[in-house]
């Protein structure tokens, strides 16, 4: 039996359908909802996002589908447009009623029908597009290639800028007198809108002609709807999406196909993903769920976010607007393929359990890719697959999505459906048994997929052919396993690929693969390597060209020798008993390669064989140095010029050579340099073990020679060349209790020898071997690192908690000082002596004694200038540096800020400010004297403080207010430049302008008449703008006056004056005019200028009221042939004194704006 007499369909006539979301008719879309497969997968998605698009209100708008190529997102995206859109299809039903038909088969079909049936109540617009094609390739943002996508759905032109000037005439009630002008004109006016300029220059020609507009004025007019679009904001967008719901009382849907392309298109730039949140998140808050938003894209939105160059921080809101996230997997895809493609005809399945029954262990063997893909185990899983295997539904997906330099273009050719739907029509005539193998995979994918390079590459293989296996099949299977992370390329598995039938056996097959790999391999097609094959391109023809070229020399070659000596060496000091570690540095033909340096030594001698009488010679005069003599060793050198040879050709490729295929042969040469050196690191170590030590000119031989070493240094070396090294070390906690136990318990700190420095009465012991040499060392002022650097240094080798423990022993005594602090109990001692990297930078001299008539004057000049804690007669000299700095710097910061803030506002500031940074720096240095010199400039610091109370003061007075007045002078400046004063207005004020800026640099001296220029200068101001306010406000009383006598008058047409759109009121009047800190009214906040401006248009506006409503009271009902209309009499009631002026009475009549029918009644007065 053939293959496909076993499939239920006519694999030959089979065509799969290529989903775009931009291709939209009635018979296409029953073809695509007639042929659309409802999986568990599709099922599910479903009944999430009708959940969601039922809520009648939400700010979860958004939908975001994703899966691979050819998983189905788009085919999905379209139902779901067809499902909300529900059109009457050609069968003569409705795309809901055919849907129903596909889910006989769901979990829940009853529920699903349902559930879409509820969509009737939701009418909807929805427009679908693929916005790789309508906007990748422009400047246009998301919501403007949305916005033209609405205007084409509205049955505007399908040119952009045309639909654009369209939509703004017809929101201004113009375009269907202007279409049906120019079709009158004998033009076509579709034709018209299919060019932008033809469109613009007749539609400004009627607009001039029949609308009212000036040539210029409709030209504007359509410039300015063009650039409305290209300056269309997201929000401005939703507005018109919201617009056009509540018009049409329907819900606007878009669904946006392969977004996740379009918003990662233009490389290392988030505008498209920020516009699309921005849209989303306007969407949301505007429309309530009246707009929704239907995206595809490969990747799930986090991977999406994740995996590009965006700012994250910016896209916050992304996810929550797109909370409803539909992934369609290789689950779905599969369940589709099967159902569409592979299902068999009922008949069939005693045919594939019998096989599966008397061949399974060699269908288990062949379709077992020793990787995590599943193997055909039951019968369901033969026969559904067939003549796939299981293992390759899963492994299609994973090859077509890893291959590098697919483009979007490609898609069709990776798609799940297609690759299959290919396959079976090359395999339909084989009989049953054959099976899916890689080179029909690799086939079916072709030139478009690995491109012509490649094929030519597997064809010129063809030179060897087994008798069932080619040296091209074995490439073909290669190429496909290179991209797929699941399976590794070996024999067994290349092997297994290659079966075409399940009666093929693996043992039969796998000679005919040895042997076309070893052609392979020897041709140079292939590389094998830890049991793994790999193609070798002409590239890494190259590269091991090269590498067989490189010469290393013998520095080269000891830099590998170095680095794996550096790994073995891997101690850089050696603990003495229970002391200090002294540091070890290591040498490698006299070079120092790894360690500590200024302690012992280890030198090791060359792996080429060395004699020991040199180094014997030599050590006589080193007692610090230890000679290591390795075994000779002849494999060392090979093993290191392999690795160099390796590392300068990768280095060499990384520098001219990029690219996916660089980048694989750089990781398995590097795999294959890193086997080297943990081969050439146990040589090493094998030949350090069997050498030789050489101390003092003595050999010592036998044994383990690196273990020798360690105990060599301890026993012998370090007790000769650190003569004054202590047994033991001192510990932070000792130094603590040193600074804070009582004195006669300072004996007990510490009992042994090398630290017990306190006798009995608990006086500190000066001749002490940790003590005495410190004491010598401090005959200058020391820095803590100057004492590490002198006592962890031989001929002492101290720990540094020693050395910080003797300096807290002085300090306890009374011999030091510490960073000019003389007491042991203060807290920054005590942080000082904690650690090493405090230590360091401590000062260490002999204390300085501060009479009681220097602390009394420190103290009345240091103390008024401190918020609190003053000084007293019992602060240690240390304490008065530290306030006076405290001090003076806060009277330093508080002059630059009264300074700066002078200066703001104009003031000639010359203080001598830079007297008190003088003496700070002096008492930052600390000298000796730096408390007397402070009080040498004692008169300067107490007319620095009195200068800066006097100017806080005056600020805390004025400073606002001036700010103020200045802006106020800014305002006037600006009317002046306007011109909105006469000559002699404008003269006036800019005197007083000019008066109070000269004025401003004496504020200083706290004695100006500011205040009162400035009043002078706004009553000025204000005399100018009075009598144009009052005149403003006859204007305003005016028209609303007239507006309110004429707001209840009837025309003809029984039409009401309010109701009309020239009827607008302008602002109520504002009455009294009030200025303080600002040229306009603090009422009406209007300025001088404008008030003029505004009078001059108030004029105007009256008389074009009353001429609007001369015209709407003229306006009658159109006269029927024949029929004389009477004239309508309008009516109007006046309410009059018994008497009155006839300038009283004129006006009275003028607010009713009567005509010659008008009737009066009169009503009088009592």
């Amino acid at each position: 039996m053939k293959i496909k007499d076993l499939l239920k369909i006519n694999i030959a006539e089979e065509v799969p359908l290529v989903i775009k979301a931009g291709d939209q008719n009635l018979e296409l879309e029953q073809k695509e909802i007639s042929q659309y497969i409802v999986t568990h997968q599709i099922e599910s998605h479903l009944e999430k996002f009708l959940l969601n698009y039922k809520l009648p209100s939400t700010e979860k708008i958004g939908v975001w589908i994703s899966g691979f190529f050819g998983s189905g997102k788009s085919y999905f995206a379209k139902i779901l447009g067809y499902l909300l859109s529900n059109h009457a299809l050609p069968r003569g039903i409705t795309a809901r009623e055919l849907f129903n038909e596909r889910v006989a088969s769901c979990a829940n079909p009853e529920f699903l029908k349902a559930s879409i049936s509820a969509l009737n109540s939701i009418p909807a617009t929805v427009i679908m597009f693929e916005i790789i094609g309508e906007g990748s390739m422009t400047e246009d943002t998301v919501q403007q290639v949305m916005f033209k996508k609405l205007l084409q759905a509205g049955g505007y032109s399908s040119v952009p800028s045309v639909a654009i000037m369209e939509y703004e005439l017809d929101e201004f009630g113009h375009l269907e007198k202007i279409r049906e002008h120019i079709k009158a004109g004998g033009d076509d006016y579709g034709k018209i809108t299919t060019n932008a300029g033809e469109f613009r220059r007749l539609v400004s020609r009627v607009m001039a002609e029949r609308l009212g507009y000036s040539l210029e004025e409709a030209k504007d007019f359509l410039r300015s709807a063009v650039d409305k679009y290209k300056k269309l904001t997201p929000g401005e967008f939703a507005d018109h999406c919201v617009a056009y719901t509540e018009k049409t009382g329907k819900r606007l849907v878009f669904i946006i196909d392969e977004i996740g392309q379009y918003v990662t298109s233009i490389k290392d730039n988030d505008d498209r993903i920020l516009a699309l949140q921005a849209v989303a998140e306007a969407f949301s808050s505007k429309g309530k769920g009246s707009v929704r938003l239907i995206v595809t894209s490969q990747e799930k939105l986090d991977q999406l976010i994740a995996n590009s160059n965006f700012d994250k921080r910016k896209l916050g809101k992304l996810t929550d607007r797109f909370e409803v996230r539909l992934d369609l997997t290789s689950e779905n895809v599969d369940e589709v393929a099967r159902e569409r493609l592979l299902k068999k005809k009922i008949e069939a399945e005693p045919l594939f359990e019998k096989t599966l029954r008397e061949n399974q262990g060699n269908i288990n063997t062949i379709s077992d890719t020793n990787g995590s893909y599943k193997k055909t185990e039951t019968k369901d899983q033969f026969m559904n697959y067939y003549p796939f295997h299981p293992y390759q539904f899963q492994l299609i997906p994973d090859f077509v999505q890893n291959a590098r330099g697919t483009s979007y273009q490609q898609a069709t050719a990776r798609k799940f459906i297609f690759l299959v739907d290919s396959i079976l029509k090359n395999l339909k005539d084989e009989e049953f048994g054959r099976m899916v193998n890689a080179t029909d995979l690799f086939d079916a994918l072709g030139t478009g997929f690995f491109g012509a390079e490649v094929i030519a590459l597997v064809k010129s293989a063809d030179d060897y052919m087994g008798e069932n296996v080619k040296a091209s099949d074995i490439l073909k299977a290669l190429y496909i396993l290179k991209n797929l992370t699941k399976i590794g390329a070996s024999e067994t598995v290349i092997t297994r690929m290659l079966c075409k039938n399940i009666f093929d056996r693996q043992y039969e097959l796998s000679k005919e693969v040895k042997d076309a790999l070893d052609y392979l391999e020897k041709t140079k097609y292939i590389t094998r390597y830890n049991g793994e094959i790999n193609l070798v391109t002409d590239l890494e023809r190259e590269f091991i060209k090269e590498m067989e070229n490189t010469v290393i020399d013998i520095p080269k070659r000891n830099e590998e020798i170095v680095r794996q000596l550096q790994s073995i060496f891997n101690y850089k000091e050696v603990q003495y008993a229970d002391g200090p570690s002294v540091p070890l540095e290591w040498l490698f033909e006299n070079n120092s390669i790894v360690g500590k340096k200024k302690g012992l030594k280890v030198s090791v001698s060359p792996f080429t064989g060395v004699s020991v009488e040199g180094p014997e010679f030599e050590s006589m005069n080193h007692n610090d140095t230890v000679y290591l003599i390795p075994q000779e060793n002849d494999k060392i050198d090979t093993l290191a010029r392999e690795i160099k040879r390796i590392e300068v050709s990768l280095d060499s490729f990384r520098t001219y050579k990029t690219g996916g295929d660089t980048r694989e042969i750089l990781a398995r040469y590097s795999e294959t340099m890193e086997s080297k050196k943990r081969e050439l690191a146990g040589e090493l170590r094998q030949s350090l073990e069997k050498g030789k030590l050489v101390y003092y000119g003595e050999t010592i031989s036998g044994g383990n020679a690196l273990n020798n070493l360690k105990a060599l240094i301890k026993e012998r070396v370090i007790p000769a060349y650190y003569t004054e090294i202590t047994a033991t070390t001192a510990s932070s906690k000792d130094t603590e209790n040193v600074l804070t136990r009582t004195q006669d318990s300072l004996k007990t700190v510490r009992l042994d020898e090398d630290h017990r420095v306190f006798d009995e009465s608990g006086e500190l012991i000066e001749t002490h071997k940790i003590i005495s040499p410190v004491i010598q060392f401090l005959n200058e002022d020391r820095t803590g690192l100057d004492l590490l650097d002198k006592f962890t240094a031989p001929p002492y080798g101290w720990t540094q908690e020693t050395v910080i423990y003797s300096v807290a022993c002085l300090m306890r005594g009374g011999k030091i000082t510490l960073n000019n602090i003389d007491s042991y109990g203060k807290p920054d001692v005590h942080k000082a002596l904690k650690g090493v990297g405090e230590f360091k930078n401590v000062r260490i001299r002999k204390s300085v004694v501060l009479s009681t008539e220097d602390r009394n004057r420190l103290m009345q000049l240091i103390n008024p200038l401190l918020d609190d804690g003053k000084l007293s007669l019992q602060s240690p000299r240390s304490e008065f540096i530290s306030r006076a700095q405290e001090g003076l710097k806060h009277l330093d910061r508080k002059l630059k800020e009264l300074k700066g803030k002078m200066e703001e506002l104009g003031a000639a500031v010359n203080w001598e400010t830079d007297k008190a940074r003088v003496l700070i720096n002096l008492l930052i240095g600390g000298g000796h004297d730096c408390l007397d010199r402070l009080l040498g400039e004692r008169t300067t610091v107490r007319e620095l403080k009195e200068t800066a109370d006097k100017t806080e003061e005056f600020l805390e007075a004025n400073y606002e207010q001036i700010k103020r007045q200045k802006g106020f002078l800014k305002d006037i400046e600006g009317e002046i430049a306007k011109g909105a004063f006469d000559g002699e207005q404008s003269q006036e004020l800019s005197a007083l302008l000019k008066e109070y800026k000269d004025t401003l640099p004496s504020i200083a001296s706290f004695g100006t008449d500011l205040d009162n220029i400035f009043e002078r200068l706004r009553n000025t101001y204000k005399g100018y703008f009075n009598p144009v306010h009052s005149e403003r406000d006859e204007w305003l009383k005016k028209i609303n006056g007239y507006l309110d006598s004429i707001q209840d008058a009837r025309n003809g047409l029984d039409k009401r004056a309010a109701d009309q759109g020239w009827f607008r009121k302008v602002n109520p009047s504002c009455g009294q005019l009030e200025l303080r800190f600002s040229t306009k009214c603090e009422h009406c906040h209007i300025g001088f200028r404008e008030a003029r401006l505004e009078i001059d248009n108030l004029k105007g506006r009256l008389e074009e009221l009353k001429a609007a409503y001369d015209r709407f009271m003229e306006e009658r009902p159109p006269e029927e042939p024949g029929v004389t209309t009477p004239t309508t009499v309008r009516r109007e009631r006046l309410k009059l004194k018994r008497r009155l002026t006839y300038l009283q009475l004129k006006r009275e009549l003028e607010k009713l704006a009567p005509n010659d029918n008008t009737e009066l009644e009169i009503e009088l007065e009592d």
